[in-house]
């Protein structure tokens, strides 16, 4: 049985924001596309957008993506 990849923090706390793809796309000035391959872990958002999604979703950069480097 394939191992099941455990849900980003970006899709968990958009769906707890009831927030859809599409509109959390337009919001933040990306597609559709983009949010769901950052949702799915196969595309790194920049760290501009990264900020934006941040603030539309009310948390932190740090809260939303954990695991990305910070550069300094």
């Amino acid at each position: 049985m394939p191992k099941r990849k455990l849900a980003s923090p970006l899709r968990n706390l958009r769906r707890t924001r009831t927030i859809s793809q599409e509109d959390l796309a337009r919001l933040a000035g990306v597609t559709q596309e983009t949010i769901s391959k950052a949702e799915r872990g196969t595309r790194q958002l920049s760290p501009d957008v990264q900020a934006r999604v941040a603030a539309i979703l009310g948390v932190t950069r740090a809260e939303l993506f954990p695991t990305e480097e910070r550069v300094a």
